[in-house]
């Protein structure tokens, strides 16, 4: 008897070893079957090596993807999420199927999180489904308009002008100083945001360890358990609630609670308006309250949007600030154009510049649209296929002859696209003027999405850019920026981050020329 045991367990074994096989082969052979390219896939993790490897980010893999010289005529390739087939859109016909004339079949997002751990972070406008997305977008987005966006904009010069001083602060011993640029830009739009969302001082540029600046920070290290966190949150948003995955971290959503808690009561108690977020929550709350609708869940729903609009706000901002200064770094003669246009606008408007004047200034415009071209903020976008009942599925005709079934997971390599050599070329060189009136018209449609597109785009996308805007032109107004020994020649991307974010620090030298002031008293 004892001899046989060692025989039966290798022949369990033996069965085990074919089982897997014969599961591999099948699952591994969706995108064959059905006759689409596809990448090799590894047994058991598909595709997502280089990932679970932290060699690079799903952003880079899926550039990687969209780049393959194999796949240079698909419309669309396969890949395995894992053991999970998903497709990679490459064909801007099939990007503008998915993200607006098909919209309704793909309204909501590939990503998800857990609703009862992280209520913030699953009912915020970004991770939010169908149908509460479409309810919460048509309240919130009043807040976006122009008109309301106009009457923010002096809360944001005021923040403008704090930058301004905080970097003379600096450069008073002799008119040089040498600083990691995205601190710079995080503390001031972590301010911007702060007064304009929830009415209040963050204080950052004062003091970069205020509570508003070091949560963020926070918020926004990625851990690799932070990673894992995020790669089951934007792959595989079933499991999110069984393994409790968070968005937000609980220090910043107990910070976050507090805070809009307390002002919307002040806001409530004064009836003063301030033309922010908060306004809209409040009146968002009172809505409910005089239907008897006003509960802990809505509660929650009017906090997350307060949350988004906070980490969304100050991140992809600051980001683009950065590498708009990284790159002007490195062309003199460019930024050299760019401060003479915003000098001149300065010294025709006695040093405001007015919404319009700035919204209109044409060459920053051309440098912040390159800027996001190169380093767009969310760099893909994901949507998941779930038409109605009855409803006839998505398919990729003309190209393949395929039907998408109900709840794959679509791509979009925004960031591949957007350095796509045939829509952009020498796609890897800042160049502005490639977004200059002219060139502008030779654009091809959905090769530019640095907000996505169609009616789930970047509801923030406008404020964004103001804010980035403001930024420059406040920080250029007396100072130009030059690379030093710490400036990277190349920069490099964090494999453990979901957005587009970079390691290390982009160091850059201040030099404060006074160029505003000496062209007053010209």
């Amino acid at each position: 008897v004892h001899t046989m045991l060692p025989i039966d367990a290798a022949y369990l074994v033996a069965a085990l070893l074919v089982l897997i096989y014969i599961w591999c082969r099948h699952t591994y052979g969706y995108w064959k079957r059905n006759k689409i390219p596809y990448m090799t896939p590894l047994p058991l993790i598909g595709n997502m090596g280089v990932l679970l490897t932290m060699r690079n980010s799903f952003y880079l893999y899926l550039s990687d993807v969209y780049k393959d010289a194999k796949m240079s005529k698909a419309a669309a390739v396969g890949i395995y999420i894992l053991n999970r087939p998903a497709l990679v859109l490459r064909e801007p016909e099939l990007i503008k199927s998915v993200l607006i004339k098909e919209f309704p079949k793909f309204g909501n997002r590939s990503a998800g999180c857990d609703p009862h751990n992280d209520p913030l972070g699953s009912n915020n406008l970004f991770f939010i489904r169908n149908p509460q997305w479409k309810d919460l977008r048509t309240k919130i987005t009043p807040i976006f308009t122009t008109g309301k966006i106009k009457q923010m904009y002096p809360l944001m010069t005021e923040i403008g002008t704090e930058l301004e001083t905080h970097l003379n602060s600096f450069t008073k011993t002799d008119d040089i100083f040498v600083t990691e640029a995205k601190e710079v830009c995080a503390n001031f739009t972590t301010d911007v945001i702060a007064t304009i969302a929830f009415g209040i001082k963050a204080n950052s540029l004062v003091d970069p360890s205020a509570k508003f600046r070091a949560l963020g920070r926070k918020q926004l290290t990625f851990t690799f358990g932070r990673a894992l966190q995020f790669f089951i949150a934007f792959f595989y948003p079933n499991w999110a609630t069984a393994l409790r995955v968070r968005v937000l971290i609980p220090e910043f959503e107990t910070f976050l609670r507090g805070t809009i808690e307390h002002v919307m009561a002040l806001r409530e108690e004064s009836k003063a308006t301030r033309n922010d977020l908060i306004d809209v929550l409040v009146s968002l709350k009172q809505e409910a309250v005089a239907k008897g609708e006003y509960n802990a869940q809505l509660q929650d729903i009017l906090a997350a949007q307060a949350a988004v609009f906070m980490v969304a706000g100050f991140e992809t901002s600051s980001s683009t600030m950065t590498f708009a200064l990284y790159e002007l770094s490195k062309r003199p003669d460019l930024q050299e154009r760019l401060r003479n246009e915003i000098c001149e606008a300065f010294v025709a408007e006695q040093g405001r510049l007015s919404y319009e004047t700035i919204n209109n200034l044409p060459y920053l415009g051309m440098v912040v649209d390159e800027i996001l071209r190169l380093y767009p903020s969310l760099p893909f976008l994901g949507r998941e296929h779930l038409p109605k009942e009855g409803e006839k599925p998505f398919d990729l005709k003309p190209y393949y002859d395929y039907t998408v079934p109900v709840g794959m997971h679509l791509y979009i390599p925004i960031f591949g696209i957007q350095r796509d050599p045939e829509f952009w070329p020498n796609p890897d060189t800042f160049d502005p003027e490639r977004f200059n009136a002219e060139n502008k018209k030779t654009h091809k449609p959905m090769t530019y999405l640095p907000f996505g597109s169609g009616p789930r785009n970047c509801i923030g996308g406008r404020i964004g850019l103001l804010q980035s805007k403001l930024g420059l032109v406040h920080i250029l107004k007396n100072h130009y920026v030059t690379t030093c020994e710490k400036t990277p020649s190349e920069i490099t991307f964090d494999p453990l981050s979901i957005f587009l974010s970079y390691k290390g620090g982009i160091c850059l030298k201040f030099v404060n020329d006074k160029r505003y002031e000496r062209n007053v008293t010209q």
